[in-house]
């Protein structure tokens, strides 16, 4: 676990998954919720981490530490965020079914006037799925908060990945451990 003395960290996000998964490398932080138009120019790598800034950026607080995140799921320069409906959510596994896609998680954290910023990328297979599995995975498992409409954690549509788990969930935590440590120094 990670320490940081008198400052309090704060996590700008909603997610719940993102709550627990912060919650492996540090102890104690609050969560406010940043209000902001997420962008959608530019390559998926650099909109998750430009969301990540507007995030963070969002959060006015120079006494403690920010880390924001955004992650999202692309297939071939398509971005496929969160579903607005079932609907939706249907034609992305349609697409990603039997297919390899990556996962980015754009990371800001902010120490006073201290910034770091960084992209992890996982990559992702889908088991090939017929239009009856993938009804059935929407309605029982309702992954409608989610960028790709899955989650890796239900282990159902996920065939093998490449990369870190905990991206693929929506916080890289390996990487944000080390980061952590570097802008507490």
């Amino acid at each position: 676990m990670i320490s940081t003395s008198k400052k309090k960290i704060i996590l700008a996000s909603s997610s719940p998954r993102r709550k627990m998964l912060l919650k492996k490398i540090v102890n104690d932080f609050d969560i406010i919720i940043p209000k902001v138009d997420e962008n959608s120019i530019g390559t998926p790598d650099i909109i998750a981490k430009n969301n990540a800034i507007l995030k963070g950026e969002a959060i006015i607080d120079s006494e403690n530490i920010i880390i924001a995140c955004d992650t999202l799921v692309a297939l071939d320069g398509e971005i496929f965020e969160k579903p607005n409906n079932y609907d939706n959510a249907f034609v992305m596994l349609k697409k990603l079914q039997a297919k390899t896609h990556s996962v980015f998680s754009g990371v800001y954290m902010r120490n006073g006037s201290k910034v770091i910023c960084f992209v992890e990328e996982s990559k992702v297979s889908i088991k090939p799925l017929n239009d009856m599995q993938i009804k059935k995975y929407l309605l029982e498992y309702k992954p409608f908060d989610k960028a790709g409409a899955y989650g890796i954690q239900d282990g159902i549509i996920v065939d093998e990945y490449l990369g870190s788990y905990d991206n693929i969930v929506g916080l890289p935590t390996e990487k944000l451990s080390i980061a952590l440590r570097k802008i507490l120094e």
